[in-house]
């Protein structure tokens, strides 16, 4: 699974109200003039700053505010580390408001949880679940990620199901994340309607109309995989160009070969897939699957894929079996197949079929004694002798 992307609501702003009674004009003085040395990029001359500024006597409240300034000056240096060791000093201190420090566990535990420090960030997460000042939905989600991530996918589908209760409107990143948790534990159902609520909220989402189409397949719902994948076309919901031979992929195995080839065919016409020796190949099986010989014939008749030996004994026995013996003849005569060969037994065998329908003994008895000198042809061609009375 691709990780989630991880928004860490930090407050990078600092608002001060002077106070003679908790903060000095040089503190004060030194913490705007630093804002605004960040505000400009020069992180470094600020971070300079108040690091002097904490060598001299200050209370707890000023330490609080330098020591959030810094954290901010760490996290624009995607520094973590660092923050983390400030926002624990300051909730250390705890001279802030029970609001703040409160906000600032939360802040910590999201910098822990983008540092893969999962467990770290449930802890302050749920110990805050009974604050009154953070923000629930905010806290759910972050114990939802901070659970999935930890492969307690139970705990996280708990969490994402109460931050989507609370919210007002379907909020894509939860639906994410609950359809993940229930394809870790292999709940393929709930899996399934989750991605169909999503499909339905967010139909123009490519990845959501495939995960769907994949599941069905994983769960033998083939014919759905298949209504599936037609409504994802017919809502613009999956591109036609970029999917064919997925969605040629489910006609088959729906047993649907006509129109797995009339698809391949259409999209190989326009571009979409590539005119490949391998396309050719799948082309051919699926019009052949779909008994439609007059087609195969087509295709092999102006394809350059078409000229080697497996496609001319195809040609040849097509011909055969419309009793089109001097057709069949013909086709065979032109191959060029290496003597010995399991192919070259079976084009013996087909010729000697060919002439006795045509009534040349002569000709069968020639090319039948060559289908028995050929090791892989030997037993068919003995018993075809045999039934022929030759």
């Amino acid at each position: 699974m691709k990780k989630i992307g991880i928004l860490l609501l930090l407050c990078f702003s600092l608002v001060l109200a002077k106070s003679s009674n908790s903060m000095s004009k040089k503190s004060y003085d030194t913490l705007i003039a630093s804002q605004k040395l960040m505000e400009t990029g020069k992180d470094k001359e600020a971070k300079k700053n108040l690091l002097e500024l904490l060598k001299t006597e200050l209370n707890g409240y000023e330490k609080s505010f330098v020591f959030q300034t810094l954290a901010n000056i760490e996290i624009n240096a995607n520094n973590y580390k660092g923050a983390i060791k400030y926002y624990k000093t300051i909730i250390e201190l705890n001279v802030l408001e029970p609001k703040s420090i409160d906000n600032m566990k939360l802040s910590l535990a999201k910098i822990y949880l983008s540092e893969n420090n999962y467990k770290t960030s449930i802890k302050i997460l749920t110990s805050l679940l009974e604050s009154e000042f953070i923000n629930k939905i905010d806290l759910y989600e972050n114990l939802a990620y901070a659970t999935y991530y930890d492969k307690d996918f139970k705990k996280s589908i708990l969490y994402i199901n109460s931050a989507i209760s609370s919210n007002k409107e379907p909020k894509e990143s939860s639906y994410q994340i609950l359809y993940s948790s229930y394809v870790e534990l292999k709940e393929y159902k709930n899996a399934i309607n989750t991605l169909k609520f999503m499909v339905n909220n967010w139909h123009k989402n490519e990845t959501y109309w495939l995960q769907l189409i994949a599941l069905y397949q994983e769960t033998n719902e083939l014919k759905k995989a298949l209504s599936t994948f037609e409504l994802a076309y017919k809502k613009g919901g999956v591109a036609p160009n970029k999917n064919t031979l997925y969605f040629v992929n489910i006609l088959i195995q729906n047993e649907l070969y006509f129109k797995a080839a009339q698809t391949l065919e259409e999209a190989m016409n326009k571009g979409y897939v590539e005119n490949s020796k391998k396309n050719f190949d799948l082309l051919i099986s699926c019009y052949d699957y779909a008994k439609q010989k007059d087609k195969v014939k087509e295709i092999l008749a102006k394809s350059d894929y078409a000229k080697n030996s497996k496609y001319q004994l195809l040609l040849a026995n097509i011909h055969f079996n419309e009793q089109n013996y001097k057709k069949t003849i013909e086709t065979l005569e032109k191959v060029s197949i290496k003597q010995g060969t399991k192919e070259d037994g079976q084009r013996n065998t087909l010729l000697a079929l060919s002439y006795y329908e045509l009534n040349e003994k002569n000709e069968t008895v020639k090319y039948l004694q060559k289908a028995i000198n050929n090791p892989h042809e030997k037993t068919r061609a003995l018993n075809i002798k045999k039934s022929l009375q030759i």
